[in-house]
């Protein structure tokens, strides 16, 4: 007899195939991610490079990255348990006539799966991957596979933390910290083994000492001994370097790691029922307010009031105004987490790319941006009643709207490639105009924004909505690339800058005709189908 757990991931699996085949919107979204990621492996074939890099530079990337990922998750798992089952789950499930380790094995199972769909995203860099590492179609999947086991590992720590320190909100904090410190204490150990080569590259001195002495860092017993992240890339770099030695090591280490894991969790006498069923809600909550398209009826659990009342502001600059009382009762300072995670994504990739030149990696951060610009509040403004009632005329409210993201993605550009410049050895202009073409993208990413809720407003299908808005986008960035690509060949002197600065005129002048001729999006609700 099937068992029912299997079943039910089955049928569950066939129904959400069946639903993207008869949504017209989410097979059209599925063959657009289809035919992108297409068009980066053909793009990644014909790009030919006289050599390829060192593949101890993508193990660092990966290890690092790994990292990266693995504390984010875990930081925010274990304070909040991350939702492994669904309220359906836990309504149906728990009281079911089934052990807890099988209920435990589903959602761990469910876990990894989820966890190889957040890692889809990585199909888009073969590209470059391919171009400089020579990474083939099977070294790409190992990467995701090591992706996925990194944010898998990070969930289940997360879990068995949580279930050990439930209702004990000082154990878990101590843990967390613990965990940090820990990280902190290596890199810092790393850096005293490598200082020499350090002091070498401080002193404008190639990175490849520099990169030797880190991975033979990493393949001692110190880099064996740093957990998950480090196993995941070794266990990657190990397999396409057909290393089976240390295949089998790395592969151990994660196999007793999650048997010690599993038995925390299998072992706890703590009865996180409840809480569980808790955090089940607060998911479905967030779920139905989200297809609603009431985003704001969840409300965080972890929010500094502080003191209350905006301050300032009057009219429609009291928008602006909230908008800075959300970050900062959020924790938000200048840029937000994920902002942050796509910031050291670009540093690190800057770090490998010294020799390549300034643009490489304004073109891989413009990449990125497109993404973090997706993820802004604008949209969530939208829903809301009051701002369409403010007595102030549309465009002004619409760009009090505005204000606040288009000044954190200022500050965010100008940190970010004053690092970059400095890291590359940028020359000053160079770096003023990289910081301005950044600028000149959020505003024509933010008018694209905009320009796809103004027309297509009425559509429900959130995937369409996400289709058409990297349609809109690439269509309005191509007048400034052109440009760009014609004042580099034209012009002999400051290439760089000058094709830098077209670029952003151009930007600038259709991102603000785009707002111009969207300057009623905030007349009336109907509009928007609010």
């Amino acid at each position: 007899m099937k068992s029912p757990l299997v079943y039910l991931t089955l049928t569950k699996l066939k129904n959400q195939l069946i639903g993207v085949v008869k949504s017209p919107a989410k097979l059209a979204y599925g063959v657009f991610l289809i035919a992108i990621f297409a068009l980066s492996a053909f793009s990644g074939k014909s790009m030919e490079v006289e050599e390829l890099r060192n593949p101890q530079e993508l193990t660092a990337i990966l290890t690092i990255f790994y990292t990266f990922m693995f504390l984010m998750v875990f930081s925010t798992g274990s304070a909040s348990n991350t939702p492994m089952f669904t309220l359906s789950d836990v309504t149906l499930l728990f009281p079911a006539p089934l052990s807890s380790n099988k209920i435990l094995s589903y959602g761990l199972a469910r876990q990894l799966g989820l966890s190889l769909v957040l890692g889809f995203f990585i199909l888009f860099q073969y590209s470059w991957m391919n171009s400089l590492y020579g990474v083939t179609y099977g070294g790409l999947l190992l990467i995701i596979i090591g992706y996925a086991l990194c944010l898998f590992f990070a969930q289940l720590a997360a879990m068995a933390v949580y279930t050990r320190t439930s209702g004990k909100e000082n154990a878990s904090k101590t843990i967390r910290y613990c965990l940090i410190g820990v990280v902190v204490l290596y890199v810092a150990w790393a850096a005293f083994t490598c200082r020499n080569d350090l002091i070498t590259l401080a002193n404008g001195g190639s990175y490849e000492p520099l990169l030797a002495s880190g991975s033979a860092f990493l393949s001692t017993l110190p880099g064996i001994l740093f957990p998950v992240s480090g196993w995941s890339a070794g266990l990657v770099s190990a397999i396409a370097a057909g290393n089976w030695p240390l295949v089998g090591l790395f592969a151990g280490l994660l196999i007793v790691l999650f048997g010690v894991l599993l038995g925390l969790i299998l072992t706890c006498k703590n009865n996180y029922y409840e809480d569980v069923l808790q955090t089940a809600e607060t998911a479905q909550s967030a779920i139905t307010a989200q297809k609603e398209g009431q985003l704001n009826e969840v409300v965080p659990k972890n929010v500094r009031v502080g003191k209350s009342g905006l301050g300032k502001g009057w009219g429609a600059s009291a928008i602006y105004y909230k908008h800075r009382v959300e970050n900062r009762r959020s924790g938000v300072l200048l840029i937000s987490n994920m902002s942050l995670l796509f910031c050291v994504i670009i540093l690190v990739f800057s770090f490998f790319m010294r020799e390549e030149g300034i643009v490489p990696v304004f073109a891989f951060a413009t990449y990125m941006q497109l993404f973090s610009v997706a993820l802004g509040r604008f949209n969530r403004e939208l829903i809301k009643p009051y701002i369409y009632l403010i007595p102030e005329p549309p465009l002004k409210k619409l760009l009090y709207a505005l204000k606040e993201s288009l000044l954190t993605d200022a500050m965010e550009a100008l940190v970010l490639f004053v690092i970059v410049g400095l890291v590359m050895g940028a020359s000053p202009v160079e770096i003023v105009f990289c910081v301005l073409a950044r600028i000149s993208f959020a505003l024509l990413f933010t008018a694209g924004n905009v320009l796809v809720e103004r027309v297509f407003g009425m559509v429900s299908s959130k995937a369409l909505i996400f289709l058409f808005y990297f349609l809109a986008l690439l269509l309005m960035a191509v007048p400034g690339i052109v440009l760009a690509v014609v004042l580099s060949v034209v012009v002999p002197v400051f290439t760089v800058a000058v094709a830098l600065a077209g670029m952003a005129a151009v930007n600038v002048v259709i991102g603000v005709l785009v707002l111009w001729l969207c300057r009623n999006l905030l007349q009336y609700a109907e509009l928007n189908n609010k």
